[in-house]
């Protein structure tokens, strides 16, 4: 594994898109996610079980161990420099200050959903098959991307998410990607994530559908809502 400082040249490579650092506003940032992140990672994914709770990944356990969080830095990293663009920033309230949340804008996974037209809103695969899409129009196919996020509950309630996702939908999504249109899902109990979507004033409902969840052994309804960038 790179030492801190070879990770830090590394990923200031202008070959790697998107790097930022983005200023979100006077006291949000968005920039790369850090090997010497690691230990704020663990120490915020153990204040409590909440960001476990709110997330699909497997990977995301309560509680988190050190070697996880040695991993989650390290995959970033190594991702980014694969793809040869950065889709995932840790959130800092100065741009060189510590991790405390993470945000992501990855391509959207439409698993059991068919893929977005233009126009038109998303449906389940179940009511594709019933014959609720005429045709396949790929002239017509939408490239959707999706929202993925935690915060620390330390920061959590004021406003702060809201604002790196408003920043995201208007600033980042059509001008740095290219989406037409950006998905965000939260489970239906996670009344907190879906607020930040909703408080954006930009989002607005579609479609959820119900997932099986293999760490809560459980079915999870979602709630989804869409914006499209133009």
């Amino acid at each position: 594994m790179p030492t801190c400082t070879e990770q830090q040249q590394e990923q200031y490579k202008p070959t790697i898109r998107c790097m930022g650092p983005y200023q979100v506003s006077p006291f949000l940032w968005l920039s790369p996610i850090l090997l010497s992140d690691t230990t704020e990672v663990y120490r915020i994914l153990n204040i409590d079980d909440s960001i476990h709770k709110g997330l699909h990944s497997d990977k995301m356990r309560f509680p988190f161990s050190e070697e996880g969080a040695q991993y989650f830095t390290a995959r970033h990293l190594r991702k980014r420099t694969e793809d040869g663009v950065c889709r995932a920033w840790a959130i800092r309230i100065k741009v060189d200050g510590p991790m405390i949340g993470l945000f992501a804008l990855d391509p959207f996974d439409h698993g059991d959903m068919g893929l977005c037209y233009c126009g038109k809103e998303p449906v389940a695969k179940a009511e594709l098959l019933r014959g609720t899409r005429d045709g396949n129009e790929e002239k017509d196919v939408l490239s959707c991307g999706g929202l993925g996020y935690w915060l620390s509950p330390e920061h959590a309630g004021k406003g702060a998410m809201t604002e790196v996702v408003r920043f995201a939908l208007t600033r980042m999504a059509r001008q740095e990607f290219g989406y037409d249109r950006v998905h965000g899902e939260a489970w239906m109990d996670n009344v907190g994530s879906r607020r930040v979507m909703e408080k954006t004033g930009l989002m607005r409902p579609a479609v959820g559908v119900p997932c099986f969840v293999p760490k809560f052994d459980a079915i999870k309804d979602i709630a989804h809502y869409i914006y499209d960038t133009e």
